[in-house]
């Protein structure tokens, strides 16, 4: 039996299911991981480890009337950093980084995106993920900060600040000018 959506995107609590969880999220989820560990892959172990998660407390978040969806999305979030610092993937995204490809400010939109997305290993992760949340998942401001447990003022913050920095990156390869 399908679960049927409440008025906020959420799951009748009653009828909570992992099945049903994961068919409603699991692309959602899985397009934020990816462009927050910039690794498909990992992102495919970030977000089953969030479900595994979901799974060993489904019971607590029935009965406490948690917002799913932002739960998800956190916990998506915590397993990601989880993962980069277990893997020093911030090291690694940083020399990665330091070879920059040659590239003009010519070029289709595709290659010019896919330019943009390498630019986002410039960012740390919570600057990443802000980013990701609001430009590509539509969140507000106030849903972020319900992800990161972070403030309002703090989530305006660090999306100044990304995206200051990704607009350094994009003119210093002369992807914009």
């Amino acid at each position: 039996m399908m679960n049927q959506p409440t008025g906020n995107g959420n799951p009748e609590p009653n009828n909570l299911n992992l099945e049903g969880v994961m068919e409603q999220y699991q692309t959602a989820l899985l397009r934020y991981a990816a462009r927050v560990l910039n690794n498909e892959d990992a992102a495919q172990d970030v977000v089953q480890e969030a479900f595994i998660r979901f799974h060993g407390n489904m019971e607590k978040i029935t009965t406490r009337g948690v917002q799913l969806k932002g739960w998800l999305f956190r916990t998506t979030h915590n397993a990601a950093v989880d993962y980069i610092r277990k893997e020093s993937r911030r090291r690694l995204l940083h020399q990665r980084q330091a070879v920059q490809p040659e590239t003009s400010s010519s070029g289709t939109n595709e290659e010019r995106h896919a330019l943009v997305l390498e630019h986002l290993g410039v960012l740390k992760p919570k600057e990443r993920s802000v980013l990701v949340l609001r430009l590509q998942e539509g969140m507000s401001y106030k849903e972020i900060a319900a992800v990161l447990k972070r403030s309002e003022g703090y989530v305006g913050t660090l999306i100044h600040t990304a995206t200051k920095k990704l607009s350094q990156s994009l003119k210093q390869a002369e992807v914009v000018s």
